[in-house]
Protein backbone atom coordinates (compact mmCIF):
# COMPACT_ATOMS: atom_id res chain seq x y z
CA UNK A 1 0.00 0.00 0.00
CA UNK A 2 1.60 3.05 -1.13
CA UNK A 3 1.08 6.34 1.55
CA UNK A 4 1.09 9.54 0.00
CA UNK A 5 2.54 8.79 -3.24
CA UNK A 6 4.28 11.28 -5.45
CA UNK A 7 1.67 12.10 -8.59
CA UNK A 8 4.71 12.92 -11.16
CA UNK A 9 7.26 10.54 -9.50
CA UNK A 10 4.74 7.77 -8.03
CA UNK A 11 7.29 5.77 -6.08
CA UNK A 12 7.93 8.10 -2.27
CA UNK A 13 5.45 9.66 -0.33
CA UNK A 14 5.38 12.96 -1.06
CA UNK A 15 2.51 13.75 1.93
CA UNK A 16 3.78 14.70 5.82
CA UNK A 17 2.91 10.99 7.41
CA UNK A 18 2.82 9.95 10.82
CA UNK A 19 4.62 6.10 11.51
CA UNK A 20 2.78 4.56 14.25
CA UNK A 21 3.34 0.90 13.41
CA UNK A 22 6.28 -1.44 11.92
CA UNK A 23 4.42 -2.56 9.61
CA UNK A 24 4.05 1.31 8.28
CA UNK A 25 7.55 1.96 8.50
CA UNK A 26 8.63 -1.23 6.38
CA UNK A 27 6.55 0.24 3.67
CA UNK A 28 8.10 3.69 4.03
CA UNK A 29 11.36 2.25 4.15
CA UNK A 30 10.87 0.31 0.95
CA UNK A 31 9.15 3.32 -1.24
CA UNK A 32 12.43 5.52 -0.12
CA UNK A 33 14.70 2.87 -1.38
CA UNK A 34 12.60 2.20 -4.32
CA UNK A 35 13.34 6.34 -4.99
CA UNK A 36 16.42 6.00 -4.19
CA UNK A 37 17.33 3.36 -6.67
CA UNK A 38 14.95 5.03 -9.51
CA UNK A 39 16.43 8.22 -9.10
CA UNK A 40 13.75 10.23 -7.81
CA UNK A 41 15.24 10.94 -4.42
CA UNK A 42 18.96 11.47 -3.35
CA UNK A 43 19.87 11.11 0.23
CA UNK A 44 22.05 13.90 1.82
CA UNK A 45 23.22 14.57 5.39
CA UNK A 46 23.23 18.15 6.66
CA UNK A 47 25.89 19.40 8.27
CA UNK A 48 24.04 19.99 11.46
CA UNK A 49 22.84 16.58 11.86
CA UNK A 50 24.67 14.63 13.56
CA UNK A 51 22.56 11.81 13.90
CA UNK A 52 21.54 11.05 10.66
CA UNK A 53 22.34 8.07 8.43
CA UNK A 54 24.37 8.36 5.54
CA UNK A 55 22.91 5.65 3.46
CA UNK A 56 19.68 4.05 4.33
CA UNK A 57 20.36 1.30 2.41
CA UNK A 58 22.25 -0.52 5.29
CA UNK A 59 18.86 -0.20 7.05
CA UNK A 60 16.87 -3.75 6.59
CA UNK A 61 13.51 -3.38 5.81
CA UNK A 62 11.67 -5.46 8.64
CA UNK A 63 13.85 -5.06 11.30
CA UNK A 64 16.02 -5.16 13.35
CA UNK A 65 16.61 -1.12 12.90
CA UNK A 66 18.91 0.72 14.93
CA UNK A 67 17.16 2.27 18.44
CA UNK A 68 17.24 5.81 16.24
CA UNK A 69 16.55 6.38 12.24
CA UNK A 70 16.99 9.71 10.53
CA UNK A 71 17.93 10.53 7.44
CA UNK A 72 17.37 13.01 4.71
CA UNK A 73 16.41 13.58 0.86
CA UNK A 74 16.18 15.49 -2.02
CA UNK A 75 14.15 15.13 -5.36
CA UNK A 76 16.85 16.28 -7.71
CA UNK A 77 13.98 17.90 -10.12
CA UNK A 78 12.12 20.00 -7.88
CA UNK A 79 14.49 20.48 -5.18
CA UNK A 80 12.12 19.42 -2.58
CA UNK A 81 13.34 18.08 0.92
CA UNK A 82 12.83 15.34 3.19
CA UNK A 83 13.35 13.57 6.56
CA UNK A 84 12.37 10.62 7.52
CA UNK A 85 12.69 10.05 11.87
CA UNK A 86 11.71 6.61 13.69
CA UNK A 87 12.24 6.12 17.23
CA UNK A 88 12.35 2.17 17.27
CA UNK A 89 13.84 1.31 20.25
CA UNK A 90 10.57 2.55 22.59
CA UNK A 91 8.24 1.94 19.57
CA UNK A 92 7.89 5.78 19.86
CA UNK A 93 7.16 5.96 15.77
CA UNK A 94 8.18 8.70 13.37
CA UNK A 95 7.64 10.29 10.82
CA UNK A 96 7.87 11.46 6.99
CA UNK A 97 7.69 15.21 6.51
CA UNK A 98 8.66 17.55 3.75
CA UNK A 99 11.25 20.18 4.66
Amino acid sequence: MALGLSEEDMSYPIADIQIKSQHQLTTVLREIKGALADGSLQQFVPADAALALDDLNVVSDTGPWPDYIEAYFTNPKTGERYKLTAETYHGAGGSWQRL
